[in-house]
């Protein structure tokens, strides 16, 4: 969870006719000479702030923004380039305080006149969209093939994110037997094809029960969300912190068996294979076989095999939709937080 004072947290827990929003957004231009502050006590464009559509998802994050233009302020101004990091917080004792998410870059802006109303609509797009559009030039031109075969998957995603730009912070003891001791044959811009910086993190990421999670000054962390972790918060029906409305999805994992094939060998003929199953057994045994064929051609080794086809199956369960929860804005929940749910007749969910 992101970290926020005693007396934010206690401004953002009270009820909803007593709390004061306080949203800080600074945009800032690429060269870092230009600024323009809309935050909500912003002296210049203060009380502008209409509508903020923001998602964080697990492999992008976008937001939409409209500002009032009434006075014609906005009209001459051009923000396509610039970046903000959206603060969310409370007007406290202490001030105006806020929890900040990760870079976001506007896209795209609109001058619109609606209904006798005259605003501005922002287009904005994070980290993992900065990372689709980004070629990582490691290797020699023209094709900057590059292959890594002593180096931990770790270490791998810490040496390109550091390569376009972003930083990967320390491991900190997160862990999943994987990440930081798999040391795999990893060559990007293969078969003259240019990958995306994304693409290539996500095959990389994908080997590991990890994700990535963005944070602020363009930052990533690895995270190994599990069953056993401690509940970061628990929302409530009857007492703060509290939540409107919760819908708990139970769902069948499809395809519900995995058959991974490894060691295509030097040659690429496949002739010492390596076999390697992972079964969801409850989906199973609900539904029937459902299977699906997975390739691992770089894989030399059986418990690798062994670990990529749980992995595989893991992510399956894990990236599908587990629920829909509707809180307060809580400025400290981000991605890959555990969250429970209780309710006043003992229903607990997480």
């Amino acid at each position: 969870m992101r970290s926020v004072s005693g007396t934010l947290n206690t401004a953002q827990l009270m009820s909803t006719p007593y709390r004061t929003p306080y949203i800080h957004m600074l945009f800032t231009s690429y060269d870092g000479n230009t600024t323009y502050d809309f935050s909500t006590d912003s002296a210049a464009y203060g009380n502008r702030i209409l509508l903020i559509d923001h998602y964080e998802q697990s492999y992008n994050d976008y937001a939409t923004v409209i500002l009032k233009n009434h006075d014609k302020l906005l009209t001459t101004l051009d923000l396509r380039g610039y970046w903000v990091e959206i603060g969310y917080g409370d007007t406290t004792g202490g001030g105006n305080e806020y929890a900040a998410t990760p870079r976001l870059w506007v896209k795209s802006q609109q001058l619109i006149s609606l209904a006798g109303n005259l605003l501005m609509v922002l287009t904005l797009e994070g980290m993992w969209s900065k990372l689709s559009e980004t070629l990582f030039r490691v290797g020699s031109p023209p094709f900057f093939t590059t292959t890594y075969t002593a180096e931990t998957v770790y270490a791998i995603l810490s040496a390109l994110l550091t390569e376009a730009g972003f930083t990967l912070n320390a491991l900190g003891g997160v862990d999943d037997g994987i990440i930081n001791s798999y040391t795999p044959n990893f060559t990007i811009n293969d078969f003259q094809r240019f990958e995306s910086g994304a693409e290539i993190l996500y095959r990389l990421i994908k080997m590991t029960y990890c994700y990535l999670r963005p944070l602020v000054s363009l930052e990533f962390k690895v995270v190994h969300p599990q069953a056993a972790d401690a509940v970061d918060i628990t929302y409530h029906n009857y007492k703060a912190p509290y939540f409107y409305e919760y819908a708990e999805y139970l769902n069948l994992v499809v395809p519900n068996v995995i058959y991974l094939f490894a060691n295509a060998g030097a040659d690429g003929l496949w002739t010492g294979i390596l076999a390697a199953t992972a079964t969801d057994t409850d989906s199973q045994g609900m539904y029937g076989d459902v299977p699906t064929i997975e390739l691992a051609p770089e894989i030399t080794g059986q418990s690798e095999a062994d670990n990529r086809a749980a992995v595989i199956l893991a992510r399956l369960k894990n990236e599908s939709m587990a629920g829909v929860l509707i809180v307060p804005h809580d400025c400290r929940v981000e991605l890959y937080d555990r969250i429970q749910v209780k309710d006043s007749r003992g229903a607990t969910q997480t």
